[in-house]
């Protein structure tokens, strides 16, 4: 007999089920996109119209055990053939005309590299954290000008996390630690993300650690068709990044960069990007 799910398919299963159950959610492997998307409904037809009589969506989570509130892929190493790409574009065009999310993930999501839950979990929690507060809006129970911000949700638990959204919160402690004992010369970093013409989010984050030297780190997070900001989470992913190079650095594992080096990549990339954030840290007027 053949296998519903791959091992990696059947590893994200695992962690997304972990974060479904804690928010009473369901979630069933290889659902057939036309039994989650009225196809007529949408006006599809022709090849779009075959390709969704005949794909499955990865995993469909859903609310009260049957209503399907999003679809997350699960995107292998094959995703990057043509032929995948093309059926990629299908169900996300498809999606896209149903006004149906779809997150698409890879096995960086299922790791705990960044904080201490993988990305997947932090994504579907912070969805659920989002909906729980637009409702309490609605019906009056916070103010409607108060905007909705993940990492300010305390966690309850004792021995968790007092943020657990907030990834990086322990990495910019750490980094003015750092500064407090003389060992890097900033205490905070700079950085920005943006958009290139592929609609890619990229972003950088700096610090420097001499007067002369700094340490750079890039990350990027591909186009999502999923109703968060998810530049909050790519900036996170870049401020632990950047925390984990520079206590490389401290231990001396990795050399710094010249600051006219770093100042000209950062220049450089902004050219070739459409700027949607950024911050900076400047010592008392000193220019970058």
């Amino acid at each position: 007999m053949l296998r519903l799910v791959n091992r990696y398919e059947e590893i994200a299963h695992g962690q997304i089920k972990l974060s479904a159950d804690r928010w009473g959610l369901s979630v069933y492997p290889k659902v057939r996109v036309a039994d989650v998307i009225s196809l007529d409904g949408i006006n599809a037809s022709g090849d779009l119209r075959r390709y969704g009589l005949q794909s499955h969506f990865d995993f469909v989570v859903c609310r009260e055990k049957w209503n399907p509130i999003y679809s997350i892929e699960f995107d292998g190493r094959f995703h990057s053939t043509e032929v995948q790409k093309a059926r990629d574009a299908k169900k996300d065009e498809l999606c896209r005309r149903a006004d149906f999310p779809i997150l698409r993930i890879n096995s960086r999501y299922l790791s705990k590299e960044f904080g201490s839950m993988s990305l997947v979990a932090w994504i579907m929690d912070v969805f659920e954290l989002q909906e729980g507060f637009y409702n309490a809006q609605e019906e009056g129970a916070i103010p409607p000008d108060e905007p909705f911000d993940p990492f300010f949700f305390m966690g309850m638990e004792s021995g968790k996390e007092r943020f657990p959204y907030w990834f990086s919160a322990k990495p910019r402690i750490e980094l003015r630690k750092l500064y407090e004992a003389g060992k890097i010369f900033d205490p905070s970093s700079s950085g920005f993300i943006g958009y290139d013409a592929a609609d890619v989010m990229r972003g950088v984050e700096y610090i420097r650690v001499t007067e002369t030297e700094g340490i750079l780190v890039r990350s990027a997070m591909r186009p999502q068709q999923f109703p968060i900001i998810l530049s909050d989470l790519l900036d996170e992913i870049l401020s632990v990044q950047l925390a984990e190079e520079v206590l490389r650095w401290v231990r001396g594992e990795v050399r710094a960069s010249p600051l006219r080096q770093i100042y000209r990549q950062v220049d450089t990339m902004k050219e070739s990007i459409k700027l949607a954030r950024a911050h900076s840290f400047n010592r008392s007027g000193d220019g970058e």
